[in-house]
């Protein structure tokens, strides 16, 4: 090993400019992959867990469908959905109703209604379900509060009211009995959650843009059921309601994910390759300039195994020092992410995505740079081992 890091050093004096080139090639390949990897695997533990805030996998009920509905050009079918009727309080007293009665398996333990206006959203039901968000002051909604439609509201962290002061909302005053905790880069929910101003639903007086009803641990048949025989849909007609899942928005998540992988492989790949081919070269010349080293060495007995193992251990090294570099520079870059990220939450309000270099990111990056060098190594190892020992040893 100390023999290989000798020679491989010695590689990188003889020529630097050369040398330089093919690493640089290698340390931005491996870079760009490190950082694709680093950013996937940071986004997806921050969504994840976000996900995983609510407790399961909660069933809205909406007008329309969260996964687009395309037509043969591309365009959204709005008009599809622009007549059907809102999700109403009605609806969801007949769920709720038709919820409770069930005993054996419970079709659905919680439920929720929700109407959004701008940052005002009404509640009704289990309120937690919409934001699941730990309280940094005051207490929650009582049951009989969002029933009986109390003047109170709890509101996001960007709000500029604190617990007990007064706020006017679409011109009636509530009292403020609760702030949610700073949600941050990593928080999923269907409302701004900073920005966010809950009331029970009876008090409401903006305009309703949307409603919905939130269920949790549903039996989606049979939502579908209660649904269509709440709005008297006879057999055979198309739905005029969505059941939306909330894993679909994790499963697009994961999509993107996906791509932003593939495109970091695909330029950290296209990095490696010219790198590979500048190592490829540089080991060619170097077979050329030791020609009477490798003529004395098969003279003296060594087999042709030993010289191909000398110049793949080289152009292993090379690659890995390489690598290194390109590791470094990503963990570089994530410093300078965290410093700006620290810069801003000290000038203003706002959530940042918990970077760091990962093992698996870590791991993925050495172990490429390693295939590469042995891969450039190859060819011109080959070209070094076939040499003749009286014509290397001849060679000037």
């Amino acid at each position: 090993m100390r023999d290989l890091l000798a020679q491989a050093f010695g590689e990188l004096k003889a020529d630097r400019f050369r040398t330089l080139l093919s690493l640089l090639g290698v340390a931005i390949g491996i870079f760009s992959i490190v950082a694709a990897l680093t950013l996937v695997d940071s986004l997806k533990t921050v969504v994840h867990e976000g996900f995983e805030s609510y407790g399961g996998d909660l069933l809205f009920v909406d007008r329309e469908p969260l996964e687009p509905d395309l037509n043969e050009d591309g365009v959204f079918r709005w008009w599809a959905y622009a007549s059907r009727p809102p999700v109403s309080w009605r609806e969801y007293k007949f769920l709720k109703d038709r919820g409770g009665a069930v005993t054996e398996d419970r079709a659905f333990g919680r439920i929720a209604y929700v109407g959004y206006g701008q940052d005002v959203v009404g509640v009704a039901g289990d309120w937690t379900l919409l934001v699941p968000q730990a309280l940094s002051a005051g207490r929650g909604f009582t049951a009989a509060e969002v029933e009986e439609g109390a003047a109170v509201t709890l509101v996001g962290a960007e709000v500029d009211a604190q617990c007990g002061d007064p706020l006017w909302i679409d011109g009636a005053r509530y009292e403020v009995i609760g702030v949610f905790e700073k949600a941050g880069a990593g928080t999923v929910s269907p409302v701004d959650v900073d920005r966010v101003q809950l009331v029970p639903y009876r008090t409401m007086r903006g305009a309703v843009l949307r409603s919905s009803i939130l269920l949790s641990d549903a039996d989606e048949a049979r939502i579908r059921g209660l649904m269509r025989a709440c709005r008297r849909i006879r057999p055979g007609e198309p739905d005029d309601f969505a059941l939306n899942r909330l894993s679909f928005l994790l499963d697009e998540m994961n999509d993107l994910f996906a791509l932003v992988s593939r495109i970091g492989w695909m330029i950290g790949l296209f990095s490696l390759l010219v790198g590979g081919i500048g190592m490829a070269n540089m080991l060619y010349v170097s077979v050329e300039e030791r020609r009477t080293q490798i003529g004395i060495c098969r003279a003296l007995g060594a087999p042709r195994r030993v010289i191909v193992g000398q110049f793949l251990g080289e152009s292993a090294m090379l690659s890995l020092l390489g690598g290194l570099s390109g590791i470094a520079l990503a963990g570089l870059a994530i410093l300078a992410v965290k410093g700006w990220n620290v810069m801003q939450a000290t000038s203003g309000p706002g959530g940042s995505l918990p970077l760091g270099l990962s093992l698996r990111a870590t791991l993925s990056g050495l172990g490429i740079s390693l295939v590469i060098g042995l891969l450039s190594g190859v060819a011109p190892a080959r070209s070094a081992a076939r040499l003749a020992p009286v014509e290397a040893m001849a060679a000037k």
